[in-house]
């Protein structure tokens, strides 16, 4: 993930090193890939992408605060030009090590996503987080979201992908999480559709649109056939056969998980 201006011991570049510091099977990596392919939330990025620029062929694309960049790779797969920035090292490792994995190349650069060198200002076609924007508070908050239109070339397109305040499962897995003390993942905080609205309005972003993850798939955080399996330890199912496209429903950007936000940038606007 990326620094905080306040640098908060709970955000420390410690806590993702050691969050990506196991690397899983290679197996699981191809799997979570294509997992990653057939959910919704990538069904739906796909389709805003190719409505925009026909295809993929030979875009530049950014993931701020990747991880190992999942939906990168996909765009990496359909001829995508990709950078993957990151101020975690270990971030960094995984993300070259999962793209390896996939048989896919991609550049890497360690940096600060509140901090953007000026060579990376206004040089991409699409940029993307899934994950970032809600580990930060105060005007960092305001400031981070800003960092993914200020790497887009004119009529270049992001998206931005953050916990839904108004999804019950995931508030009840991190208040148990919290209280139980095995949250792993520093602070964070969950964005409405309000929030962000009113983000954009404060950088000047007058399009935009709203879409999510699956609402069902969401119910997993609260599932106890989950829970004993991974309490137990057990084995992964890892055949992409056994997987299928996510179907969705209109309700899904307002209660899924994942809340979406799908911006472009336009010096017209």
């Amino acid at each position: 993930m990326i620094n905080s201006e306040k640098n908060t011991e709970n955000n420390s570049p410690q806590l993702w090193d050691g969050l990506w510091q196991k690397s899983p099977l290679i197996e699981e990596d191809i799997f979570d890939l294509a997992k990653e392919e057939h959910s919704i939330r990538w069904q739906r990025t796909e389709k805003a992408v190719v409505k925009q620029f026909g295809s993929f062929n030979g875009l530049k694309v950014i993931e701020l605060g990747a991880g190992v960049g999942t939906n990168a790779a996909l765009m990496a797969k359909r001829g995508a030009k990709i950078t993957i920035l990151d101020y975690s090292e270990g971030a960094l490792r995984r993300a070259r090590e999962f793209f390896e994995r996939n048989g896919l190349s991609a550049e890497f650069i360690k940096q600060d996503a509140l901090l953007l060198p000026a060579n990376l200002l206004g040089k991409y076609d699409i940029s993307m987080s899934f994950g970032l924007t809600e580990h930060f508070s105060g005007p960092a908050r305001i400031k981070i979201n800003k960092a993914h239109f200020d790497v887009l070339k004119d009529k270049g397109i992001t998206f931005i992908s953050v916990p839904n305040k108004y999804n019950l499962p995931y508030r009840i897995f991190k208040f148990l999480a919290e209280t139980a003390g095995t949250w792993k993942a520093g602070e964070e905080y969950p964005y409405s559709r309000r929030e962000l609205r009113k983000i954009c309005k404060e950088i000047g972003i007058t399009k935009y649109s709203f879409f999510g993850d699956s609402i069902f798939y969401s119910f997993n955080f609260i599932s106890p056939l989950r829970i004993i399996k991974k309490l137990l330890k057990m084995d992964r199912d890892l055949s992409v056969l056994h997987l299928k496209k996510e179907k969705g429903t209109f309700l899904d950007q307002y209660l899924s998980y994942a809340l979406v936000l799908y911006g472009k940038k336009s010096s017209l606007t």
